[in-house]
């Protein structure tokens, strides 16, 4: 399995060209060397490496082995063996050479190279992950249910993911749901790509009876999901539904295409469990890094005897969080996020932002911006404006700052027209330029931040005429950040109206998508919207602390293609939940970082 986690990551950095020009490289500082067979010089013989073409299938996710030899031929006919001599190599995207023996544990088709002296000889290997899982409830044989043929009149009905789904290809545990109104009582998961085939059988019926008629649902393990992507680029989903009671058909419908980013995803997510039936509440995080771990808690109730920690503010690298107690307007202080050492409290803020070396801290209260000493947390300087300010949010590179005006004078958090305003930022002089509206219509636009490159701003908008705090009609937007063009729903991601869709974030790594390398950013924002056939926000749930029904949040991700906003066009695609989540938690306000750092 720690082959399969490796997947890809020294592949996806260096063309296979590339890595050629690297192994002929090697074999042009090797020595040469003369004799051979039938006394004809080595310069004259040709090399070959057997077995010149292979196949392998990795069963379980096991890597599988794979020994090879490397024979001279000269003129004449004679052959001479040279494997102890020869170096094998093989891309490190697949698997590791031990002498002449490879150890491949990716599926795919690939070369495997041998030198010796200043030759070279190539082999072709084909690798294909089989992989069968039955849950313990069913008889063992409960595949052979499924080797009849397919039809798609008793078809299950896939829910979840949506048609047309961008998910990172390192995203671990993959959910699939399904409703199935045909009287299927076995059922058939299964990821398929060119050389994979990876399969899980499960009884239906778990889901919400609410979700619709047999409401199933099931996660790939993420070993089962690392071995299934290998190096593809899309995977297929299908649900097949067969029940003894119609022997020799099986109900399937046509898979579904999930579209995987080139690159793995990374960075740290920290969110804020706001109600939970599990009692704990407060901050949690994951490492994108890690796929499969659930998110650990970092300052929650347990840590903190039962306090509150909400808002926070993490900077880029990860090292610094700013967070507020009780709520708005309550006391608030900075955390060593390595050795979690909470400070003592000295100030209150609701919003801020680091600059790019955590020196300072731009806070907000009482609809003010100051620049803080963030080790001291004493003020530095108070920023002018024409209205009262809240939610700011530095540039990348700190010397732009994008936030909202507040005319209303509204507490910090709950704005009902707020527009969105930008201005430059010198840290040396602790001075700002003049204020530029980017964002000035009649909307109530809110939870403004910076794109990774600089170039966008990504937005919150309500056009009801709610206020900001838990708006249950917002909707995510972009705009150029430079103003040179509109604003641009995130239509696809947005879904609907009436879903809660707030704190919209920017991942802090630029990806690419597809043959193209189409160039992508992640987006992930807080939404009450249903989750398969697992989570009906239709429905209420209790909040432990107080009693009060509420519907759950739980923050979901979607692409944000920026050549396609450049265009106008929708630049988002159908979100998709993290997995690594607590169902039973209201999450929300999500704040990315470039790494997870380990506390020590």
């Amino acid at each position: 399995m720690g082959q399969l986690r490796g997947v890809c990551k020294y592949h996806r950095l260096m063309t296979r060209a590339s890595w050629f020009v690297a192994i002929c490289g090697l074999t042009a500082c090797m020595h040469h060397s003369s004799g051979g067979g039938g006394g004809d010089d080595t310069s004259k013989a040709t090399l070959s490496i057997a077995p010149p073409a292979s196949e392998v299938v990795l069963v379980d996710s096991a890597p599988a082995h794979l020994t090879f030899s490397a024979t001279l031929t000269f003129p004449d006919g004679t052959t001479r063996d040279v494997t102890a001599d020869t170096m094998f190599a093989i891309d490190g995207s697949f698997g590791t050479f031990a002498a002449n023996d490879l150890a491949i544990g990716v599926a795919g088709k690939t070369a495997v190279f041998g030198t010796y002296t200043d030759k070279m000889a190539t082999a072709e290997v084909t690798a294909r992950v089989l992989s069968v899982r039955i849950d313990p409830s069913l008889p063992p044989d409960t595949a052979g249910l499924f080797s009849g043929a397919d039809d798609p009149a008793f078809a299950p009905a896939i829910v979840y993911p949506p048609p047309d789904t961008v998910i990172p290809r390192n995203l671990g545990d993959f959910e699939v749901h399904w409703t199935d109104d045909h009287a299927n009582t076995v059922f058939e998961v299964a990821l398929h790509t060119e050389f994979t085939d990876v399969r899980i059988y499960v009884p239906g019926g778990n889901g919400l009876p609410a979700a619709g008629p047999n409401a199933s649902w099931t996660a790939f393990l993420a070993g089962e999901w690392l071995a299934t992507v290998g190096l593809e680029k899309t995977v297929k989903v299908r649900v097949r539904g067969a029940t003894a009671a119609r022997p020799g058909s099986v109900g399937a419908g046509p898979p579904q295409l999930v579209q995987l980013s080139n690159e793995d995803m990374l960075g740290g997510l920290y969110y804020w469990a706001a109600a939970s039936t599990t009692d704990v509440i407060g901050i949690f995080r994951h490492d994108m890094a890690k796929p499969g771990e659930p998110a650990e808690e970092f300052l929650t109730s347990n840590q903190l005897s039962g306090r509150c920690v909400a808002c926070h503010v993490l900077s880029r690298d990860g090292t610094k969080m700013a967070v507020t107690y009780d709520g708005g307007d309550h006391p608030a202080t900075m955390v060593d996020v390595a050795t979690a050492s909470v400070a003592p409290s000295s100030a209150k803020w609701n919003f801020g932002t680091f600059t790019p070396d955590n020196a300072q801290f731009l806070s907000v209260v009482d609809g003010t911006l100051v620049v803080r000493d963030a080790e001291t947390q004493g003020v530095l300087a108070t920023m002018t404006s024409a209205t009262d300010v809240s939610q700011p949010d530095l540039s990348p590179d700190g010397t732009k700052l994008v936030y909202v005006t507040n005319p209303s004078g509204f507490h910090d958090w709950e704005l009902i027209n707020g527009q969105i305003v930008t201005r430059s930022y010198d840290q040396a002089t602790r001075t700002f330029g003049p204020e530029r509206l980017l964002v000035s219509d009649r909307n109530n636009n809110f939870y403004p931040s910076w794109s990774p490159d600089g170039n966008w701003i990504l937005f919150s908008q309500d056009t009801t005429g709610g206020s900001t705090y838990d708006n249950p009609n917002g909707a995510s937007w972009v705009v150029k950040a430079d103003g040179t063009q509109p604003p641009v729903a995130l239509t696809s991601a947005n879904q609907a109206l009436g879903l809660t869709n707030s704190w919209p974030r920017w991942a802090p790594f630029p990806q690419t998508l597809g043959a193209a390398s189409e160039p992508m950013f992640w987006i992930t924002m807080a939404s009450k919207r249903d989750f398969g056939v697992r989570l009906r926000n239709t429905g209420l749930f209790q909040r432990p602390a107080d009693g009060a029904p509420a519907k759950r949040s739980q923050i979901w991700m979607t692409p944000f293609f920026p050549n396609r906003a450049a265009s106008g066009g929708d630049p988002s695609a159908k979100a998709f939940r993290l997995p690594f989540q607590n169902l039973e938690s209201s999450n929300h306000i999500a704040q990315w970082t470039e790494r997870v750092v380990v506390i020590e």
